[in-house]
């Protein structure tokens, strides 16, 4: 029997649970009339899978979406065409990623991290095609959502929001004499922007400052690194992808400064 792609945005949703370590599922939303009635009349599809950035993380997520899948009976090698591409995050590539994949008629779009599903709606709403995300802060502050949690259109996912007091909370018993949180962000994602204001309005309840420490790509992240850790007694790590994909160098930094880094 053929198997509609409502099959797969259900089993892509089961997957991305399983395959994020800190996802969480949002309330469940409505199927969307193009993904309950699409099918590949050879009973075969071709999926775009879409990573802004290249870390751990998103691969365990992109790894559970397909193993996800695979549970359903939509396999990669028997019923299955699956394009991947990385953005290395970059906005520009993420854009021309879901181009390519839209110009290659993929049956759905899996975006992984908010840039890249904003990028994915943004391109694929104009011809129908749905998307599935996973590894998105704030849906709703990334307009991927209503304020109710309903799909904007032909798209739905799940978010990874970070439990902002418990991480606070947790800083605090390691470093106790801490005054000054240091936080890298991407000024182009959202989902930092997000989370750095809640992270902003908690830290006083727990005796912390929190310092900032913008960027616009990768290459400002070894400057800014370096001059955060002369601010700060720690680094507290956000799902800032462009952060995380140089997470090993700030890391480096942090050790030689004898500076605690809390990754998420």
């Amino acid at each position: 029997m053929k198997k509609s792609l409502k099959i797969m945005l259900l089993a892509a949703l089961a997957a991305t649970l399983t395959g994020c370590a800190s996802g969480k599922a949002p309330e469940k939303t409505q199927e969307t009339t193009a993904a309950a009635t699409a099918k590949s009349e050879a009973g075969t599809y071709t999926i775009g899978v879409a990573q802004f950035a290249e870390h751990g993380s998103l691969d365990n997520c992109r790894e559970g979406f397909l193993q996800g899948l695979a549970a359903e009976g939509i396999e990669e090698g028997k019923n299955l065409t699956v394009l991947y591409e990385n953005a290395q995050a970059d906005g520009g590539t993420a854009s021309q990623i879901v181009n390519n994949f839209l110009a290659k008629k993929t049956d759905l779009i899996c975006a992984i991290a908010t840039p890249m599903a904003q990028a994915a709606y943004g391109g694929a709403k104009k011809v129908n095609v749905p998307v599935i995300f996973t590894a998105v802060t704030d849906p709703v502050a990334a307009a991927l959502a209503k304020e109710d949690g309903t799909p904007v259109g032909e798209i739905t996912g799940t978010s990874d929001k970070l439990p902002v007091e418990k991480q606070l909370e947790m800083i605090r018993k390691i470093l106790p004499d801490a005054k000054k949180i240091g936080i890298l962000y991407s000024t182009s994602e959202v989902n930092s922007e997000t989370a750095i204001k809640e992270y902003k309005a908690a830290a006083a309840n727990y005796g912390f400052e929190i310092v900032e420490g913008a960027v616009t790509s990768t290459a400002d992240i070894s400057l800014a690194t370096d001059s955060l850790l002369e601010k700060v007694d720690c680094l507290n790590n956000l799902t800032d992808n462009t952060v995380v994909s140089s997470l090993p160098l700030i890391l480096d930094k942090a050790g030689k400064k004898k500076h605690t880094g809390i990754r998420q």
